[in-house]
């Protein structure tokens, strides 16, 4: 297996967005939202509600384009297809300060609207070097 690029930190704040942006999903769409993480480990999370879930990604990354946090991260909707097909999924793009791009991860779920309700499927999910999310 390929070891995933970045500290345990960054990987800790991956999964920690993941977590609430799949708590978010159960509720409907989730709303783009960023997390900052200081070197200190004090985190902060803004949401960015707008008229699309695409515009809310834009405005969220580009408040992040302009962090001074030692790590950061945005969570987004959307949808991963794998073998199995394709599903929806909330995605998180996190980075750490001094890599060149950001590390993109994905859970996988059943939407609230489906037959049988919502629930997370599987494993989070690892989607590989994403664009950078810090200002070059």
């Amino acid at each position: 297996m390929t070891e995933i690029p970045g500290s345990q930190r960054l990987h800790q704040l991956a999964l920690l967005a993941l977590d609430h942006g799949i708590a978010s999903a159960e509720d409907g769409p989730v709303l783009a939202f960023a997390v900052e993480e200081d070197a200190e480990g004090r985190r902060t999370l803004g949401r960015f509600p707008s008229e699309t879930l695409e515009e809310g990604l834009i405005h969220a990354r580009a408040h992040l384009r302009e962090s001074e946090a030692h790590l950061i991260a945005v969570c987004f909707d959307g949808f991963v297809t794998l073998e199995e097909g394709r599903f929806d999924a909330v995605w998180v793009m996190a980075q750490e300060r001094g890599m060149e791009h950001s590390q993109s991860f994905f859970q996988r779920y059943r939407p609230a609207d489906h037959a049988e309700g919502f629930a997370s499927l599987g494993n989070a999910g690892y989607g590989g070097p994403s664009d950078p999310l810090y200002k070059p």
